[in-house]
């Protein structure tokens, strides 16, 4: 017998960096448009855009079908093949002779990244008791934080070398990544043989797909188009409801939705990640367009928020489990609230990042650190055998949130976000507005009566409850 099999926490370093390869390379090729439009010549920098468009749009389209096959096939099958693909997508970004194969690689790496995200996340919440389970999802997490706020950072150091090497670097982290997994990965998890709903996985990728596109495309395409594909979307997702509902194998579960913590997880998670999408947009646009920072000073200037969630991410479950996995929601996006609200009344078009933007940053960080592991593991509250179908909803909840929050802050920002700080303000009231929807996700209407009476009983353990019944 392999004596490294199961071990948690390797098998949370292997997960975390599965992890921490899929939302780097989210992020890694936005400091690279103006070098890759140069390289690909003629063409244009909505052309190159693709490249990221293209793996955020099929990354949200594929998550649930991936998640319904990690169930069918076993997690561990699903993850290695998704390590294998994701490595062989990225040596053909780095190989692409022309923008159109890069795009196309760009492509099955989502589709890979797809079939990675929900499985990482089921590995570290099925290695763990349940005492860890929050903490070890704080560093799932955490990890996550520290690739969003690196990858502007890695690929403009990458890119002194050559653009290739932001899409190279990953081959030989997928390799160590791929023979650590297969050594201590667990087999033998939960599979439950079903039919292929094929026309359910046809309807939600599609929706998705559609969602996304209009969201991203937004500010290029004219409002009837975006209405157009989004009203398309709208129809194939209430047709995608209906069908699970009458379907006797759907590639969702509509019981996963009957499980009143996760769907607040869920709710939570999209809520956060519109006003999340919303904060890194707005920090960026008043350091680089008010500012004037270059894009690799602004990456740096970022970094302190993720770096600070970073930091508590871990402790988030220590603390749900004193003050309760509902308070410490609440309190997280009190804190975000706070963080939006700070440089709604400092802001000034004069640089001034230690008073303005710095405090809102270290906020940022720790209502992130106590948000993101509390509501991603609400995916404990469902069977085992949806764990990577409930993974792969609120990781689909979490891209979808982000797209919006980017469309709609584009929308409040104006034409010229540099010109003044109008537009920066509208989209740090929206931020503020999207903290109280996260807060109210959670669909508890005593959390002020429980929230106070937690801090005046101070128990000195966590209460004894069935974790399908928080």
């Amino acid at each position: 017998m392999n004596r490294l099999q199961g071990k948690p926490w390797l098998v949370l370093a292997v997960a975390s960096g599965a992890n921490f390869l899929t939302v780097l390379d989210l992020w890694v090729v936005s400091i690279a448009y103006p070098e890759l439009e140069r390289a690909f010549a003629p063409t244009t920098l909505s052309d190159v855009s693709w490249i990221l468009n293209v793996y955020a749009i099929l990354l949200a389209a594929f998550l649930i079908p991936a998640g319904r096959l990690a169930d069918g096939i076993g997690r561990r099958t699903c993850f290695l093949a998704g390590l294998v693909l994701f490595g062989v997508a990225s040596l053909g970004c780095a190989l692409a002779p022309a923008l159109s194969v890069l795009i196309a690689a760009r492509a099955v790496k989502a589709m890979a990244a797809a079939m990675l995200m929900p499985t990482s996340l089921g590995f570290v919440l099925s290695a763990f008791p349940s005492q860890q389970r929050s903490m070890a999802v704080g560093i799932w997490a955490a990890v996550g934080a520290v690739a969003a706020s690196s990858g502007p950072v890695l690929g403009g150091l990458l890119m002194t070398l050559s653009w290739r090497w932001i899409f190279l670097i990953n081959v030989p982290l997928v390799v160590v990544a791929a023979i650590l997994g297969a050594l201590c990965l667990p087999g033998g998890d939960a599979r439950v043989r079903r039919r292929i709903d094929g026309f359910g996985a046809i309807l939600i990728s599609l929706a998705m797909g559609l969602g996304c596109t209009a969201l991203v495309e937004a500010r290029e395409w004219p409002p009837w188009r975006t209405w157009s594909a989004l009203g398309a979307g709208l129809l194939l997702a209430v047709g995608f409801v209906v069908h699970v509902r009458r379907h006797p194998e759907p590639i969702v579960s509509p019981a996963l939705f009957g499980v009143q913590r996760f769907r607040s997880g869920a709710c939570g998670i999209f809520a956060y990640y519109v006003g999340f999408s919303g904060m890194l947009l707005g920090s960026t646009l008043l350091l680089t367009d008010a500012w004037h920072f270059s894009v690799l000073r602004a990456a740096l200037a970022i970094a302190p928020g993720p770096m600070t969630a970073s930091i508590v991410s871990p402790f988030a479950g220590r603390i749900a489990g004193r003050l309760g996995p509902r308070n410490v929601v609440f309190t997280g996006a009190l804190i975000f609230a706070m963080a939006a609200a700070w440089p709604l009344a400092m802001a000034r078009t004069s640089p001034a990042y230690t008073l303005v933007l710095l405090p809102s940053l270290l906020l940022w960080g720790i209502a992130n650190g106590l948000l993101q592991p509390t509501l991603f593991a609400t995916a404990d509250a469902v069977p085992r055998e949806e764990l990577a179908s409930a993974s792969a909803v609120l990781t689909m909840a979490r891209q979808l949130g982000s797209a919006f929050g980017v469309a709609v802050l584009v929308s409040v920002l104006g034409t010229d976000p540099g010109a003044g700080l109008g537009g920066l303000r509208r989209a740090w009231v929206v931020v503020l507005f999207t903290a109280v929807l996260t807060a109210f996700s959670q669909g508890d209407r005593s959390w002020i009566r429980t929230f106070s009476s937690s801090w005046s009983s101070r128990p000195t353990s966590a209460p004894a409850k069935s974790r399908r019944s928080m």
